[in-house]
């Protein structure tokens, strides 16, 4: 019992991380697309 239990914290805190890298990504590529928008709107 006590196993099973150690495996469903260890695979919340995988897809914790996952969710975090993922949220990250889409943070970093929705910031470069805002400073090509404003580049191009400064040209």
């Amino acid at each position: 019992m006590k196993q099973q239990q150690g495996g469903v914290k260890l695979s919340i805190i995988v897809i914790s991380i996952i969710l975090m890298g993922v949220s990250a990504w889409f943070n970093q590529a929705s910031a470069h697309e805002q400073a090509h928008a404003l580049q191009q709107q400064v040209e």
